[in-house]
């Protein structure tokens, strides 16, 4: 089975436009891609838990341009305040466990038309004997060709103009899960205010428990008619680290928070998530000042 999955195994100032193609969020690192992207992945991550042991992405070429891509494997931290930080080649923390020896993919580089898709598989291969737990690595999809293009385009006023192209890649967590999982959280301190036109928020979430988290942020307004102020989704919280903090600044809107003196806020498990099924994970009050 396996070597049949392998088969399918980059005197006036000009005036420069850029236009952002692909990003890559390193550091902050997104676990799936935007529609805006170079390429598309069809899932935010992949979980092989219980009898599970086999799944298939779909990458999606965005750009107008044939792209050839390459896949591996990439293994990351999360920290507590500046996300994801790659972890250096041959380093083994004794904090995080890495799903990269167990699971395999094919293919290995696609070429993918504009426009077009590609399915990518993956196989997990569990080692007997494996000590409970959760092991994370992050596959990371790039483009094989340049980081930047430049291409000249004439500009109005007679101005020189170059438009700057970024082809760059994504990634996603794979996780491989052993064992019974318990995950609990809770919210160790929020406070918001408004200042300079804006709604800043600070959060302190703490985790317990031997997995991650994985859900979205409400910011409810509360003290009159409720309602939901702002939404972030995909806040994800790794077992090698027991608190994140976040700092948010959202403006206000048009009307104000006439009428909003205090807010719920709300940490909702993604509806895949098999323990929590897209129920409340935490929530926490607290006053707008």
């Amino acid at each position: 089975m396996i070597r049949n999955l392998l088969k399918h195994c980059q005197s006036r100032p000009k005036l420069v436009t850029a236009t952002l193609v692909g990003a890559v969020l390193f550091g902050t690192l997104a676990f799936y891609a935007f529609d805006a992207y170079a390429v598309k992945i069809t899932m935010k991550r992949v979980i092989f838990e219980g009898t599970k042991r086999g799944e298939v992405l779909t990458l999606i070429n965005n750009t107008g341009d044939e792209q050839a891509y390459r896949l591996g494997w990439r293994n990351m931290r999360l920290t507590e305040d500046s996300g994801l930080k790659e972890i250096p080649e041959g380093e083994t923390p004794a904090d995080i466990k890495f799903a990269d020896q167990m699971v395999i993919f094919a293919p290995r580089r696609v070429v993918i038309p504009p426009g077009g898709s590609q399915q990518v598989r993956l196989m997990l291969r569990k080692p007997k004997d494996l000590a409970e737990g959760e092991y994370r690595s992050h596959l990371w999809i790039r483009p094989e060709a340049e980081a930047v293009k430049f291409e000249a385009k004439p500009s109005e006023e007679g101005k020189s103009a170059v438009q700057i192209k970024m082809l760059a890649g994504v990634s996603l967590p794979v996780f491989v899960r052993i064992g019974q999982m318990t995950a609990t959280a809770k919210f160790e301190s929020a406070s918001a205010r408004q200042a300079d036109g804006k709604l800043k928020i600070d959060l302190a979430i703490s985790r317990q428990g031997n997995r991650s988290l994985y859900g979205d942020l409400d910011f409810i307004c509360t003290g009159g008619e409720e309602k939901v102020l702002r939404q972030v989704r995909g806040i994800a919280i790794y077992p090698e680290l027991p608190q994140r903090r976040f700092n948010f600044n959202f403006p206000l809107p048009k009307e104000g928070l006439s009428g909003c003196p205090a807010m719920r806020i709300v940490y909702t498990a993604d509806k895949e998530d098999p323990l929590f099924k897209g129920n409340v994970i935490a929530q926490t009050n607290t006053n707008i000042q």
